[in-house]
Protein backbone atom coordinates (compact mmCIF):
# COMPACT_ATOMS: atom_id res chain seq x y z
CA UNK A 1 0.00 0.00 0.00
CA UNK A 2 1.41 3.55 -0.95
CA UNK A 3 1.83 5.11 2.19
CA UNK A 4 1.38 8.98 0.99
CA UNK A 5 2.63 10.36 4.76
CA UNK A 6 6.22 8.49 3.38
CA UNK A 7 6.20 10.80 0.18
CA UNK A 8 6.30 14.00 1.79
CA UNK A 9 8.39 12.75 4.52
CA UNK A 10 6.14 13.61 7.24
CA UNK A 11 4.06 11.60 10.29
CA UNK A 12 0.64 10.27 9.94
CA UNK A 13 -0.13 12.58 12.92
CA UNK A 14 1.37 15.71 11.18
CA UNK A 15 -0.82 18.82 11.32
CA UNK A 16 -2.06 20.83 8.30
CA UNK A 17 0.89 23.63 8.72
CA UNK A 18 3.62 20.36 8.92
CA UNK A 19 2.32 19.00 5.78
CA UNK A 20 1.71 21.89 3.81
CA UNK A 21 5.64 23.18 5.09
CA UNK A 22 6.81 19.81 3.55
CA UNK A 23 4.99 19.91 0.42
CA UNK A 24 5.98 23.82 -0.24
CA UNK A 25 9.95 23.07 0.63
CA UNK A 26 10.02 19.71 -1.48
CA UNK A 27 8.20 21.12 -4.72
CA UNK A 28 10.64 23.61 -4.42
CA UNK A 29 13.13 21.28 -4.52
CA UNK A 30 12.18 19.43 -7.06
CA UNK A 31 10.15 22.11 -9.48
CA UNK A 32 11.07 21.28 -13.02
CA UNK A 33 12.49 25.31 -12.98
CA UNK A 34 15.13 23.48 -10.68
CA UNK A 35 15.97 20.22 -12.06
CA UNK A 36 15.51 20.52 -15.83
CA UNK A 37 15.04 17.47 -16.95
CA UNK A 38 15.76 15.13 -15.02
CA UNK A 39 13.14 12.23 -15.24
CA UNK A 40 13.36 10.64 -11.97
CA UNK A 41 12.86 14.15 -10.39
CA UNK A 42 10.11 15.31 -12.64
CA UNK A 43 8.49 12.02 -11.59
CA UNK A 44 8.80 12.66 -8.05
CA UNK A 45 8.09 16.13 -8.53
CA UNK A 46 4.44 14.81 -9.90
CA UNK A 47 4.29 12.14 -6.78
CA UNK A 48 4.53 15.10 -4.34
CA UNK A 49 1.58 16.90 -5.82
CA UNK A 50 -0.26 13.92 -5.88
CA UNK A 51 0.61 12.97 -2.46
CA UNK A 52 -0.41 16.42 -1.19
CA UNK A 53 -3.56 16.59 -3.48
CA UNK A 54 -5.11 13.58 -0.62
CA UNK A 55 -3.71 14.52 2.70
CA UNK A 56 -3.49 18.21 1.87
CA UNK A 57 -7.37 17.98 2.02
CA UNK A 58 -8.76 17.39 5.41
CA UNK A 59 -12.05 14.95 3.65
CA UNK A 60 -10.02 13.62 1.12
CA UNK A 61 -7.30 12.56 4.29
CA UNK A 62 -9.84 11.14 6.51
CA UNK A 63 -10.96 8.62 3.88
CA UNK A 64 -7.45 8.04 2.82
CA UNK A 65 -6.68 7.06 6.76
CA UNK A 66 -9.63 5.21 6.94
CA UNK A 67 -9.12 2.86 3.70
CA UNK A 68 -5.13 2.90 4.39
CA UNK A 69 -6.08 1.42 8.63
CA UNK A 70 -9.05 -1.09 7.42
CA UNK A 71 -8.61 -5.02 7.33
CA UNK A 72 -8.55 -6.31 3.99
CA UNK A 73 -11.57 -8.62 2.67
CA UNK A 74 -11.10 -11.52 1.00
CA UNK A 75 -12.01 -9.92 -2.22
CA UNK A 76 -9.28 -7.89 -2.18
CA UNK A 77 -11.39 -4.50 -1.22
CA UNK A 78 -10.56 -2.33 2.00
CA UNK A 79 -12.71 -3.24 5.25
CA UNK A 80 -15.57 -0.65 4.22
CA UNK A 81 -14.90 0.52 1.06
CA UNK A 82 -17.69 1.68 -0.70
CA UNK A 83 -17.53 2.68 -4.23
CA UNK A 84 -20.24 5.59 -4.32
CA UNK A 85 -18.46 7.26 -0.98
CA UNK A 86 -15.04 7.26 -2.70
CA UNK A 87 -16.25 8.70 -6.14
CA UNK A 88 -17.96 11.45 -3.47
CA UNK A 89 -14.47 11.98 -1.74
CA UNK A 90 -12.36 12.31 -4.63
CA UNK A 91 -14.33 13.98 -6.89
CA UNK A 92 -16.35 11.86 -9.05
CA UNK A 93 -19.78 10.17 -8.98
CA UNK A 94 -21.16 6.54 -8.90
CA UNK A 95 -24.39 4.81 -9.71
CA UNK A 96 -25.99 1.27 -9.07
CA UNK A 97 -26.55 -1.09 -12.09
CA UNK A 98 -26.99 -4.45 -12.89
CA UNK A 99 -23.63 -5.42 -13.42
CA UNK A 100 -22.20 -3.20 -10.19
CA UNK A 101 -21.10 0.34 -9.91
CA UNK A 102 -20.40 2.29 -12.28
CA UNK A 103 -18.10 4.69 -11.43
CA UNK A 104 -17.36 8.31 -13.30
CA UNK A 105 -15.40 12.01 -13.37
CA UNK A 106 -12.66 13.46 -14.30
CA UNK A 107 -10.19 10.78 -13.54
CA UNK A 108 -9.70 7.05 -14.31
CA UNK A 109 -10.83 4.98 -11.57
CA UNK A 110 -8.14 2.33 -12.03
CA UNK A 111 -5.24 4.94 -11.58
CA UNK A 112 -6.44 6.13 -8.87
CA UNK A 113 -7.31 3.67 -6.90
CA UNK A 114 -3.90 1.65 -7.98
CA UNK A 115 -1.97 4.97 -7.13
CA UNK A 116 -3.53 5.08 -3.53
CA UNK A 117 -3.38 1.58 -2.40
CA UNK A 118 -0.73 0.00 -5.01
CA UNK A 119 -3.95 -1.92 -6.84
CA UNK A 120 -4.13 -2.19 -10.55
CA UNK A 121 -4.58 -5.45 -12.53
CA UNK A 122 -6.39 -7.47 -9.76
CA UNK A 123 -8.38 -4.88 -8.90
CA UNK A 124 -9.93 -4.18 -12.11
CA UNK A 125 -11.58 -7.17 -12.38
CA UNK A 126 -13.51 -5.67 -9.97
CA UNK A 127 -17.38 -4.26 -10.46
CA UNK A 128 -16.55 -0.70 -9.11
CA UNK A 129 -13.49 -0.62 -11.04
CA UNK A 130 -15.49 -1.02 -14.58
CA UNK A 131 -15.75 2.78 -15.01
CA UNK A 132 -17.36 4.42 -17.88
CA UNK A 133 -14.73 7.43 -17.85
CA UNK A 134 -13.93 10.31 -19.64
CA UNK A 135 -10.11 10.68 -20.75
CA UNK A 136 -7.82 11.01 -18.15
CA UNK A 137 -6.82 14.41 -17.25
CA UNK A 138 -3.44 14.92 -16.11
CA UNK A 139 -2.55 16.22 -12.42
CA UNK A 140 -2.42 19.40 -11.59
CA UNK A 141 1.27 20.90 -10.18
CA UNK A 142 2.24 23.50 -7.68
CA UNK A 143 5.02 25.84 -7.48
CA UNK A 144 6.59 29.05 -6.21
CA UNK A 145 7.31 32.10 -8.31
CA UNK A 146 9.79 34.98 -7.11
CA UNK A 147 9.32 38.16 -8.19
CA UNK A 148 10.94 41.46 -6.95
CA UNK A 149 8.93 44.28 -5.20
CA UNK A 150 9.11 46.69 -8.11
CA UNK A 151 7.28 43.76 -10.10
CA UNK A 152 4.73 43.58 -7.43
CA UNK A 153 3.39 46.69 -7.94
CA UNK A 154 4.22 47.68 -11.53
CA UNK A 155 2.77 44.11 -13.07
CA UNK A 156 5.31 42.06 -14.72
CA UNK A 157 6.28 39.13 -17.63
CA UNK A 158 8.27 36.07 -16.82
CA UNK A 159 9.13 33.03 -18.25
CA UNK A 160 8.27 29.95 -16.06
CA UNK A 161 8.25 26.24 -16.93
CA UNK A 162 5.27 23.86 -17.05
CA UNK A 163 4.55 20.74 -16.15
CA UNK A 164 5.42 19.14 -20.07
CA UNK A 165 9.33 20.76 -19.51
CA UNK A 166 8.27 23.40 -21.87
CA UNK A 167 7.91 27.04 -20.96
CA UNK A 168 5.48 30.07 -21.06
CA UNK A 169 4.96 33.83 -20.39
CA UNK A 170 3.29 34.31 -17.57
CA UNK A 171 1.61 38.00 -16.83
CA UNK A 172 2.24 39.21 -13.14
CA UNK A 173 -0.73 41.94 -11.99
CA UNK A 174 -0.07 44.57 -10.62
CA UNK A 175 -0.50 45.08 -6.99
CA UNK A 176 -0.02 41.30 -6.30
CA UNK A 177 1.50 40.38 -2.97
CA UNK A 178 2.91 37.35 -1.25
CA UNK A 179 0.63 34.31 -1.16
CA UNK A 180 -1.17 35.43 -3.79
CA UNK A 181 -1.85 32.46 -6.46
CA UNK A 182 -1.81 32.23 -10.32
CA UNK A 183 -3.47 29.52 -11.97
CA UNK A 184 -1.90 28.71 -15.29
CA UNK A 185 -4.53 26.36 -17.08
CA UNK A 186 -3.68 23.11 -18.79
CA UNK A 187 0.49 23.54 -18.40
CA UNK A 188 0.09 20.49 -15.11
CA UNK A 189 0.95 17.55 -15.68
CA UNK A 190 0.67 15.82 -19.31
CA UNK A 191 -2.53 13.79 -19.23
CA UNK A 192 -1.59 9.85 -18.80
CA UNK A 193 -3.48 8.55 -21.49
CA UNK A 194 -4.65 9.49 -24.77
CA UNK A 195 -7.61 11.87 -25.30
CA UNK A 196 -6.91 13.81 -22.19
CA UNK A 197 -6.28 17.43 -21.05
CA UNK A 198 -3.66 18.63 -19.10
CA UNK A 199 -3.46 19.68 -15.56
CA UNK A 200 -3.29 22.96 -14.46
CA UNK A 201 -0.19 24.63 -12.68
CA UNK A 202 -0.85 27.14 -9.59
CA UNK A 203 1.93 28.92 -8.77
CA UNK A 204 2.52 31.10 -5.28
CA UNK A 205 4.08 34.35 -5.61
CA UNK A 206 6.86 35.19 -3.11
CA UNK A 207 8.06 38.94 -3.34
CA UNK A 208 11.15 39.74 -2.31
CA UNK A 209 11.62 42.56 -0.18
CA UNK A 210 13.09 45.91 -1.11
CA UNK A 211 15.90 47.07 1.19
CA UNK A 212 14.55 50.65 1.61
CA UNK A 213 10.81 51.09 0.24
CA UNK A 214 7.61 48.86 1.99
CA UNK A 215 3.61 48.76 1.00
CA UNK A 216 0.81 49.86 2.96
CA UNK A 217 -2.07 48.94 0.93
CA UNK A 218 -1.57 51.08 -2.20
CA UNK A 219 1.00 53.55 -1.17
CA UNK A 220 4.75 53.03 -0.34
CA UNK A 221 7.04 53.78 2.11
CA UNK A 222 10.29 55.50 2.41
CA UNK A 223 12.44 56.15 5.53
CA UNK A 224 14.31 59.34 4.43
CA UNK A 225 17.21 60.20 6.44
CA UNK A 226 18.25 63.80 6.19
CA UNK A 227 21.13 66.49 7.79
CA UNK A 228 19.89 68.62 10.25
CA UNK A 229 21.50 71.39 7.64
CA UNK A 230 19.29 70.00 4.99
CA UNK A 231 16.40 69.70 7.31
CA UNK A 232 16.87 73.47 8.34
CA UNK A 233 17.99 74.93 4.98
CA UNK A 234 15.92 72.74 2.60
CA UNK A 235 17.28 70.28 -0.40
CA UNK A 236 17.05 68.32 -3.01
CA UNK A 237 17.42 64.56 -2.37
CA UNK A 238 17.40 62.19 -4.65
CA UNK A 239 15.21 58.94 -3.56
CA UNK A 240 14.45 55.03 -4.76
CA UNK A 241 11.10 54.39 -6.63
CA UNK A 242 9.82 51.27 -8.01
CA UNK A 243 10.98 53.03 -11.62
CA UNK A 244 13.99 54.24 -10.15
CA UNK A 245 15.65 57.23 -8.79
CA UNK A 246 13.79 60.42 -8.79
CA UNK A 247 14.78 64.02 -7.41
CA UNK A 248 12.50 65.24 -3.76
CA UNK A 249 12.28 68.73 -2.54
CA UNK A 250 12.88 68.85 1.15
CA UNK A 251 11.82 72.17 2.26
CA UNK A 252 13.54 74.84 4.63
CA UNK A 253 12.43 73.93 8.46
CA UNK A 254 11.20 70.42 7.69
CA UNK A 255 11.09 68.72 11.18
CA UNK A 256 11.57 64.93 11.82
CA UNK A 257 8.70 62.66 10.85
CA UNK A 258 7.56 64.65 8.14
CA UNK A 259 6.16 63.04 4.97
CA UNK A 260 7.02 64.03 1.51
CA UNK A 261 4.09 62.88 -0.84
CA UNK A 262 5.02 61.21 -4.15
CA UNK A 263 1.47 61.36 -6.16
CA UNK A 264 1.26 58.61 -8.21
CA UNK A 265 4.54 56.55 -7.46
CA UNK A 266 2.81 53.79 -5.84
CA UNK A 267 1.38 50.88 -6.11
CA UNK A 268 -0.16 50.05 -9.55
CA UNK A 269 -3.98 48.92 -9.55
CA UNK A 270 -6.12 46.48 -11.73
CA UNK A 271 -7.60 49.44 -13.12
CA UNK A 272 -4.21 51.23 -13.72
CA UNK A 273 -4.95 54.15 -11.03
CA UNK A 274 -1.73 54.30 -8.38
CA UNK A 275 -1.08 55.04 -5.08
CA UNK A 276 1.20 57.62 -4.03
CA UNK A 277 4.94 57.07 -2.25
CA UNK A 278 5.65 58.83 0.99
CA UNK A 279 8.80 59.77 2.12
CA UNK A 280 9.10 59.98 6.08
CA UNK A 281 11.81 62.45 7.09
CA UNK A 282 14.57 61.19 10.09
CA UNK A 283 17.03 63.98 10.74
CA UNK A 284 20.25 62.64 11.74
CA UNK A 285 21.74 64.36 14.34
CA UNK A 286 25.89 64.72 14.23
CA UNK A 287 27.83 63.92 17.51
CA UNK A 288 30.07 66.22 18.57
CA UNK A 289 33.27 65.07 20.01
CA UNK A 290 33.64 66.36 23.75
CA UNK A 291 37.72 67.83 23.17
CA UNK A 292 35.81 69.87 20.44
CA UNK A 293 34.70 73.11 21.78
CA UNK A 294 34.34 75.12 18.53
CA UNK A 295 31.62 73.05 17.25
CA UNK A 296 29.60 73.01 19.96
CA UNK A 297 30.38 76.95 20.83
CA UNK A 298 28.59 77.44 17.25
CA UNK A 299 26.04 74.63 17.44
CA UNK A 300 25.25 76.95 20.76
CA UNK A 301 25.04 80.57 18.75
CA UNK A 302 22.72 78.74 16.25
CA UNK A 303 20.50 77.73 19.20
CA UNK A 304 20.63 81.40 20.35
CA UNK A 305 20.00 83.10 16.98
CA UNK A 306 16.69 80.44 16.06
CA UNK A 307 15.38 80.24 19.31
CA UNK A 308 11.64 80.36 18.89
CA UNK A 309 10.59 79.56 22.46
CA UNK A 310 9.89 76.46 23.91
CA UNK A 311 9.37 73.20 21.32
CA UNK A 312 6.83 71.20 24.32
CA UNK A 313 4.02 71.79 25.55
CA UNK A 314 4.09 69.38 28.52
Amino acid sequence: MKDLYKTLGVSETADEASIKKAYRKLAKDLHPDVTGDDKKKTERFKEINEAYAVIGDEQKRKEYDRLKHAPVRPDGMPEGFDAEAFARTFGGRARTTAGGVEVGGDFDMNDLFANLFGGGGGQAQHPWARARTRPVRGADIGGRLEVSFAEAALGAKRSVRTGSGGTVEVSIPPGVESAGRLRLPGQGAPAPGKGGTPGDLYLEIEVRPDPFLSRQDDDIELALPVTMTEAALGAKVEVPTVEGPVTVTVPPGTSSGARLRLRGRGVKNADGARGDQFCRVEIVTPKIKPDDAETRRLFEEIAKRTSSGPVRKF
